[in-house]
């Protein structure tokens, strides 16, 4: 019952939280929306297009990622990107833990243990969003009048702190805890420092890819969008819709302060990006799921149709 509780203040939590960041959109279409209905009407679809295969490729790299991460924590065997997409589509699930039970369970039926299959996938969502951090500093410096944010600043606290958390003395002491309150002992292989380091560098050309989609979604809208400065935004607003933990897939949250972050582009454009850039990595996340599904499930196909192997002629069967 107290699950059951904790549950819905969790969902009901994120709703209110993800009803405002809307509300906060919304009226930033409405007050512009002459222009937000003119550049819908000559919107560019070929950058829309190619929004979408950046960010395909961008959530398709952060999949391998994890798939490394699985590796440095020792699982032997790598689930496919199938796993991964199917498991993505958690996050649009209110409550907030689904994309971490989503991607797991999908671990897990591919032959992981639960430990080490919830272990690679919070390890994996913390150096991604480490990842994004480490670009949004980046970032920071080609425009230091974009930094005066107290929001930003705060954020930026947790890349120091993130880092330092990947330490595995600091890893270590977390799962003896773990281990103490449930009372289970588990097996978990921690990575080196470097190795969780280099894991979150390894996520850094998949946020520019994800940002690259975003600016090409306002490039559909604007001729000339800042390119640093929809990055910035970009990864901003994905890093705060992480945070925001209850609200399902960063709804609202994400189209607000992209919106906020975006100042070189009119805060109608701003949010028609925002609001356009969630529907197509929607749509990037179910062909993710779609396409991966249909080729698992044509080499499940293949390898049942293939005829059994036939004993050669030299073989011996059945009694002499």
């Amino acid at each position: 019952m107290n699950r059951r509780r904790l549950a819905g203040l969790s969902t009901s939590i994120g709703i209110a939280i993800g009803g405002l960041g809307a509300a906060f959109v919304l009226r930033a279409l409405t007050r512009e929306w002459s222009a937000v209905r003119a550049a819908m009407q000559t919107a560019n679809v070929l950058p829309l297009a190619a929004g979408l295969l950046c960010g395909l490729a961008g959530m398709t790299g952060i999949g391998l990622a994890w798939r490394h991460a699985m590796r440095l924590v020792g699982l032997p065997y790598r689930p496919a990107m199938h796993s991964y997409f199917v498991g993505q589509l958690g996050k649009y699930v209110p409550g907030g833990i689904w994309p971490v039970v989503g991607r797991s369970e999908m671990a897990r039926r591919a032959g992981s243990s639960r430990a080490v299959a919830y272990w690679s996938t919070v390890l994996s969502l913390g150096a991604t969003y480490l990842g994004a951090l480490l670009v949004v500093a980046l970032l920071l410096p080609l425009d230091l009048s974009r930094a005066r944010s107290a929001t930003v600043l705060w954020v930026l606290t947790l890349l120091p702190a993130g880092l330092l958390a990947l330490h595995p003395a600091i890893v270590e002491r977390a799962l003896h805890l773990a281990q103490k309150v449930s009372r289970q002992q588990v097996t978990i292989q921690v990575p080196t420092w470097g190795q969780s380091t280099m894991l979150v560098a390894r996520h850094v050309p998949s946020w520019l890819l994800i940002s690259t989609a975003t600016w090409l979604v306002a490039r559909a809208f604007t001729p000339s969008p800042d390119l640093a400065n929809v990055y910035f935004a970009t990864t901003l607003s994905w890093v705060v819709g992480f945070i925001t933990v209850p609200v399902p897939g960063g709804i609202g949250v994400r189209e607000a302060v992209f919106t906020t972050a975006a100042t070189s582009l009119p805060p109608g454009i701003a949010a028609t990006t925002a609001v356009t850039a969630r529907l197509v990595f929607i749509l990037v996340d179910s062909l993710g799921a779609g396409v991966s599904a249909a080729v698992v499930g044509r080499r499940f196909l293949r390898r049942a149709a293939a005829p059994e192997p036939t004993p050669s002629s030299g073989s011996i069967s059945g009694r002499s």
